[in-house]
């Protein structure tokens, strides 16, 4: 009951813990390898800013993920969570860690400082397969570390640490459930741990269930079920009116179909009809305002209120983990964990924009039928939404398998060393259930009368040409046939199996004794192997289905490395003053995309007791991912804008891989102040900045912009299009490059303060802040924006400049109350618009706080209960409408979509 009394005071431990010295240092230990070093050396801090959250962080918030508690931290952004990938189709409620902003695989996660196994092609890894109880602490890199960690380590490094001292069984129990009385959500965690062969070794085992019920549908919220959206503002009268060209509006349905299913306004008299069930057509009613796709009003569908808030998601992790001492100097470990996470979320409605009805199909109205013969029409064209089939679904499994094997020790000299094994799987699967497959639909559509038999057939089951053919009529909600749905929707299926091996040594020690201390150096190397294979249906490999069609991929890559650091000091910490040096370099050879090389330096500075500066440069890399580099070409067709001719041609696009991908490149720079004043103890203040600019980002563009590129003269982009001898073009590579650029600039701040009050009961008092100024891309490499600021869904870059997130703590021997606030500031909804796009007053997102409230109550030595309320205020997300074919209300990757919460819970420590 200790570990959440005290370390919910502390929240997120900060770097200095790392300091055996630190009074009331809840992480003291003699040597601790921080994970912006590879160095283990008494007092040591590296100059790369460290953040810790203590395992017990999660107990104080009542977590139920590792996830949920680092997306709280203001550097990260939740871009991967079951609330924002509910139009994913693949990825759903994956929970990817995203620091800066930057993407999932620009960001390392490792685990007891090793690399963990991916869990998709692009090398991202879900943490919903690390189980939770079993976490000691989780340690924030927030800035580069390729040179210390390998790849990806470019915004910074995750690095989650098990609780190797645990003693005892700790056991949780805990149910949450909303104020609106859905998302439901379970959890059971045991963790047992204990010294074994006379304190020779140690052992630990964990095991966690979780289950959320999530909210399946949009109707869930009454600011949902106002359906707000973006629409094209009618009273725009064209540039420079100072008119805006959009607006906010509620009521947004989508204008280009209904359930019933509709013909669009044509001016003819069989423009503008919908078909109602029983074989009829009525005039349609049309909305009040109509801007593009959209219109506000009438008849037409809510397209979005299908799609899940919260996906439904389910969560198994077990380990276990065991280190002996072999002999004096020789230390044996194991560490093997299993997990598995499942989900299940409504994307959308199948949909139908221009199906061709011929003349002549039994199932059309006869009003309409009587007009298309007088008018001398042979088709009418049909926009429907498919509320019969189903929505299409996506399900998906992940299970993941991870042992680590190894020894460690010391030499006589007080050097260590430490050397092992690791294998990796996961197996992921996907489904898209009550997904349409389009082909299949025009050839139901067409439909004829047997002149036999007088019952309605497929033109091409009466012409032997598809025997199968089941015949659908689609006027109407509820007319088409069980049969006929089953024919036309099927369940498209991918499976991938991904595989990681790794051997990996290190050795580390003082080299010798320096003018003011010890030159401390760690080296080793590392061999790593990376496998992975994707089987997909029949169907989704041709591109049949509706959405995903996810493609067959099958690679490997191979890399080698070798890694250096050194600790040199500088200045005798006895003159009052110290200054040391932090280096490191690592030699890498991937067997893709070739060899490279990775640096890092560092200063950190005491000129006196209570003020420290430090700084760092490094050179960092992402390597090109599996997906990247042999994803397999894809035949699609598209119509380009011929700039060479001035036509438009109906054009192949090949859609693939590129082998011929190099590796990411980022330089990174950090500099920091912390200030901890003798005349206040307990207080701590420290503030980051930071530039990471990444070049030869791997990014892919349009092939309108491939075109357009070869227009201008590029011979990269003209070695992507092939012509015809006329100059009509017969084909465009669509293929990932190295040409994006990045650029992050921005501030992280640190306060905080913890005194032990008379009556002893102990205060604290934590700020975590962010301020983004600059995050500027440009993902052709030329035409940089800055999307600091830029808050709504429309712009995948965007990130609130300013995010904050603050507690307050107190504890007594018996009880705690802790009080958290996250801050959202305030943004932009599209930073790139001016007035012309969109008013200020839509376009202007205001700040959202949220307030969490938590307490603790120990009932006996042995066991606690708790309770907590998230989001006390109920606050509902801010209007920052995503237009898109199944539109948003609000941009989940930001704000709360759940609203107030209530969890309670029991545990218990023997």
């Amino acid at each position: 009951m200790s570990a959440v009394s005290t370390a919910a005071i502390l929240f997120a431990v900060p770097a200095y813990a790392q300091d055996s010295s630190t009074e009331n240092n809840l992480l003291e230990m003699e040597e601790i390898v921080v994970s912006s070093s590879r160095i283990k050396k008494s007092g040591f801090e590296a100059p790369t800013p460290v953040t810790v959250l203590g395992g017990d962080d999660l107990a104080a918030r009542g977590a139920t993920n590792v996830a949920d508690i680092v997306n709280e931290l203001p550097g990260f952004t939740g871009t991967i969570t079951p609330t924002a990938t509910v139009l994913n189709s693949r990825g759903s409620a994956t929970n990817v860690l995203d620091l800066r902003g930057l993407g999932g695989n620009r960001n390392l996660v490792l685990v007891n400082g090793r690399r963990h196994v991916p869990t998709d092609e692009f090398g991202v890894v879900d943490i919903n397969v690390v189980p939770t109880l079993a976490v000691s602490r989780i340690e924030v890199v927030t800035g580069g570390a390729s040179a210390a960690w390998g790849s990806d380590a470019i915004s910074g490094v995750i690095d989650i640490r098990y609780d190797d001292q645990l003693e005892g069984l700790k056991a949780e129990a805990q149910y949450g459930i909303s104020d609106e009385g859905d998302n439901e959500n379970y959890r059971v965690s045991l963790a047992f741990g204990a010294n074994v062969a006379e304190g020779r070794g140690h052992v630990l085992i964990a095991a966690d269930y979780n289950e959320s019920k999530g909210l399946p549908d949009a109707r869930g919220r009454e600011w949902s079920r106002e359906h707000w959206g973006i629409i094209a503002n009618p009273d725009d009268t064209g540039p420079n009116d100072g008119i805006a060209a959009n607006m906010f509006a509620p009521d947004v349905k989508l204008f280009i179909a209904s359930p019933n299913g509709v013909t669009l306004p044509d001016g003819t008299a069989l423009g503008n009809l919908e078909f109602m069930p029983g074989g009829t057509a009525v005039s349609r009613q049309l909305g009040d305002v109509i801007g593009g796709v959209f219109m506000t009003g009438g008849s037409g569908a809510y397209f979005g209120d299908q799609t899940a808030l919260a996906i439904p998601l389910e969560r198994k992790n077990i380990m276990a983990a065991f280190n002996y001492e072999v002999a004096e100097g020789l230390n044996f470990y194991f560490e093997g964990n299993a997990g598995q996470s499942a989900s299940e979320g409504a994307l959308i409605d199948s949909f139908i924009f221009g199906e061709t009805i011929k003349s002549g199909n039994p199932y059309l109205p006869d009003s309409v039928q009587a007009e298309m013969d007088a008018s001398g029409t042979d088709s009418i064209s049909l926009y429907r939404t498919n509320s019969e089939f189903g929505a299409i679904t996506s399900v998906s499994k992940t299970q993941n398998l991870r042992f680590v094997a190894g020894f460690d020790g010391e030499f006589s000299n007080g050097w260590t060393w430490d050397v092992y094994y690791q294998y990796g799987r996961v197996d992921f699967s996907n489904q898209q259930t009550n997904n349409m497959i389009p082909g299949n639909l025009s050839l139901a559509a067409d439909v004829v009368t047997d002149p036999v038999t007088g019952e309605a057939v497929c033109a091409s089951a009466l012409s032997g040409q598809n025997p199968n053919c089941v015949p659908i009529n689609l006027f109407g909600v509820g007319s088409p046939s069980a049969a006929a749905i089953d024919y036309v929707t099927g369940t498209s299926i991918s499976d991938t199996k991904l595989r990681q091996d790794v051997v990996a040594a290190t050795v580390n020690g003082d080299l010798f004794e320096g003018w003011t201390g010890p030159i401390s150096t760690a080296f080793g190397v590392e061999y790593r192997k990376e496998s992975l294979k994707r089987e997909v249906d029949d169907v989704s490999e041709q591109a049949g289905f509706l959405i995903t069609n996810a493609q067959p991929l099958e690679g490997e890559y191979n890399v080698k490395e070798g890694f250096g650091e050194v600790l040199v000091p500088l200045l005798n910490t006895d003159t009052g003053q110290s200054l040391s040096f932090n280096g490191a370099v690592r030699y890498t050879d991937y067997s893709t995309s070739g060899t490279v090389l990775t640096w890092k330096t560092g200063l950190t500075f005491d000129p006196i007791e209570e003020l420290r500066l430090r700084g760092t440069i490094s050179r960092d890399i992402r390597a090109p991912s599996i997906g990247e580099v042999f994803l397999k070409t894809l035949l699609l067709f598209e119509n380009i804008e011929n700039p060479f001719t001035g036509n438009v041609d109906f054009t192949k696009i090949l859609n693939t891989g590129n082998s011929d991908l190099q590796e990411e490149r980022a330089l990174t720079k950090t500099f920091g102040v912390v200030y901890s004043p003798n005349w206040l103890e307990g207080l701590r203040l420290s503030v980051d900045w930071y530039d990471i600019g990444i070049s030869d980002a791997i990014q892919s563009i349009s092939s309108s912009a491939i075109v357009q590129g070869c227009f201008e003269g590029d011979d990269a982009f003209c070695d992507l299009v092939a012509f015809e001898p006329d100059n009509t073009i017969a084909s465009v590579t669509n293929r990932l490059l190295n040409l994006g650029t990045y650029d992050v600039r921005g501030l992280d701040f640190e306060a905080q303060y913890q005194t032990v009050l008379n009556n002893g009961a102990t205060l604290g008092v934590k700020l975590l802040g962010s301020y983004v100024y600059d995050k500027n891309i440009a993902p052709d490499g030329a035409n940089e924006e800055n999307y600091a600021g830029d808050v709504g869904a429309e712009n995948i870059f965007g990130l609130p400049k300013w995010k904050a997130r603050g507690n307050v703590a107190y504890q007594t021997e018996k009880y705690g109350l802790f009080a958290n606030v996250r801050y959202v500031g305030a943004g932009k909804y599209n930073v790139l618009w001016g007035p012309e796009q969109l008013s200020d007053e839509d376009n202007n997102i205001s700040a959202q706080v949220y307030v969490d409230l938590s307490a603790q109550y120990q009932l006996r030595e042995w066991i606690e209960v708790y309770a907590g309320v998230n989001n006390v205020l109920d606050n509902d997300p801010p209007v920052a409408p995503l237009d898109f074919i199944s539109p948003q209300v609000t941009n989940p990757v930001h704000y709360d979509v759940v609203g107030r919460s209530f969890y309670f819970g029991v545990r218990t420590q023997f």
